[in-house]
Formats: C-alpha cells, sequence, structure tokens
C-alpha cells in the first residue's frame, strides 16, 4: 500500500498531466508525461507544492527525474 504524499503526488501528476492515476507510477520519467526541460518541470513543482502548502525554492528541481523523487522532496520538506 502507498503511503498518502505518495498517492497525493500520483494523483496531482495525473490531473496536471490528464492521464489516468492508474498510468503513472513512482518510476514514470517526467519526459514520458510530457513535464519536459527545466521551465516545465519547475511549473509543474510550483504547483505541486503549492498543493501541500510548501514554497518552490530555487533549486528544488535538481535530481527530480520520476515521479518518486518528487514524493521523496515533498516528504523531506513536510519533514
Amino acid at each position: 500500500m502507498q503511503n498518502s504524499v505518495n498517492q497525493q503526488v500520483i494523483d496531482f501528476t495525473a490531473d496536471y498531466v490528464g492521464q489516468p492515476p492508474d498510468s503513472i507510477s513512482d518510476s514514470t520519467t517526467y519526459s514520458s508525461i510530457g513535464i519536459e526541460g527545466d521551465d516545465s518541470l519547475v511549473q509543474y513543482l510550483v504547483e505541486l507544492e503549492q498543493f501541500f502548502g510548501l514554497t518552490y525554492e530555487d533549486g528544488d528541481q535538481n535530481g527530480i527525474e520520476i515521479v518518486g523523487d518528487a514524493v521523496r522532496m515533498i516528504e523531506r520538506k513536510l519533514g
């Protein structure tokens, strides 16, 4: 069973790209779902972090290539 942050990130991402949640997993690459390039990734992360009540900081996109990377970043920021 997936934890709530994990499922929330998957659900948010599915809605963001207009795909069903069951088509996205921790190992889904952002480029495979149309979030390509720094500008697209930063915009996605800004909205994702706002969803969790967090604030985007410069560099948050560093090392984010798959959905699981964003889950770990959100979990870290939530403490």
